[in-house]
């Protein structure tokens, strides 16, 4: 997309001058915003699952690129006539090569399979992860609160908290597949909380400023970044290869739609070519001076109707392997939803209300990972 790169994963502070903006700005609730173990692991997922998205895009290019190979070779054969006695042979072996490599890394390659699997895996991981950081800010709210008044409540809050998150190492590292499998099927959101959620059950006795500020931090960095990725995730830009899913649902339907028109006009081309041999009485004949002289027969006709077809395929291909209307429809609602949540947030005067649409937010986050998660695990490869 045009324009100065966004920023990604700034919610957790990734950076150190991301850190050194909400250290200016959240200073008296820095240490919960920091989380540096929460980074560190965070990091080694993330990477590698970014990484595996660019060689599965990388990958499944080159199994469409070899399966459109393989279909083009294939309907030469209509015109072997024209060409070299060997050439149809090389040209059926270089097919068939083509296909086999397209059909191995599409079906149970780089695209399928375990590989998916460890990339869904990753993914699940990274916003399981930010759902436990904000997911505190919620649930341990009387916890927060106290950690505010002096370094022994903050330090007592520091140690807690790495036994709070020592406890979802061990349920979540080593278990992924599983924990995969227990999401997909979770219609009922019956795991949905990462924490126990202690903080209707204690009153909220700070001061309106110390809660003004957990709920000013929640609203940039959980609130307004959603809503902000969303929004960007929907841009769309004039690339050809964009990374907007808009983009590429227009690109794809626009193209699709193009060799449509031109296998219209072809079928109305061959049609009357068709015709005006019967007319005259000289298809055959026709058909065959016409190869001799270079002009356009019936045969070529039907092969570059053939090569269309192959390119709606390729289109329709990409668009199953990308599923932008998927994810066109998800961010829209993803949105839509966070920011109804942030304006009822900004609209609450009173502090139980605040919360319980923080509650809110954290399960519209936990039901959109849930979306992207089986729509890729049903999809029948990723790119």
């Amino acid at each position: 997309m045009n324009g100065p790169p966004q920023k990604f994963n700034d919610d957790l502070l990734v950076t150190p001058r991301d850190r050194e903006l909400a250290a200016d700005t959240f200073r008296d609730i820095l240490h919960v915003l920091d989380f540096p173990e929460l980074r560190d692991l965070f990091s080694t997922y993330d990477v590698p699952a970014k990484r595996a998205k660019r060689w599965r895009r990388v990958m499944g290019s080159v199994a469409i690129i070899l399966g459109v190979g393989a279909l083009l070779g294939a309907s030469l054969a209509l015109v072997n006539d024209e060409f070299p006695v060997q050439w149809p042979g090389y040209v059926a072996a270089a097919s068939a090569i083509m296909g086999v490599f397209s059909l191995m890394l599409g079906s149970v390659g780089a695209l399928a399979g375990p590989s998916k699997r460890r990339w869904l895996c990753s993914r699940l991981m990274t916003e399981r992860l930010r759902q436990f950081h904000f997911q505190t800010m919620v649930c341990r709210l009387p916890e927060i609160l106290a950690s505010m008044r002096d370094s022994v409540t903050r330090g007592k809050f520091l140690d807690d908290r790495r036994a709070w998150f020592a406890e979802y190492r061990l349920a979540y590292e080593g278990h992924l597949p599983a924990q995969l499998r227990t999401v997909l099927d979770d219609d009922a959101e019956e795991n949905f909380w990462l924490h126990p959620d202690r903080s209707r059950d204690s009153p909220l006795a700070a001061a309106d400023a110390t809660l003004a500020t957990v709920f000013s931090a929640y609203r940039l960095l959980r609130f307004e970044h959603q809503v902000q990725y969303a929004n960007y995730r929907l841009g769309t830009d004039e690339g050809l290869f964009s990374s907007s899913a808009t983009r590429q649902l227009e690109l794809l339907r626009n193209v699709a739609l193009l060799f449509i028109l031109i296998i219209f006009v072809s079928n109305l081309a061959l049609a009357a070519l068709l015709g005006f041999g019967a007319l005259f009485g000289s298809g055959p004949a026709a058909a065959s001076a016409g190869a001799e002289s270079g002009i356009l027969t019936t045969t070529h006709m039907h092969v570059v109707i053939i090569w269309l077809f192959i390119g709606i395929v390729a289109m329709r291909t990409l668009e199953e392997g990308l599923q932008p209307a998927r994810e066109v429809e998800r961010y829209t609602r993803y949105s839509s939803s966070m920011v109804a949540l942030l304006r009822r947030f900004d609209a609450a005067t009173d502090a139980r209300e605040k919360v319980e649409i923080m509650r809110e937010a954290e399960r519209a986050a936990y039901q959109e990972m849930r979306t992207f998660l089986r729509t890729h695990n049903d999809a029948r490869y990723v790119l």
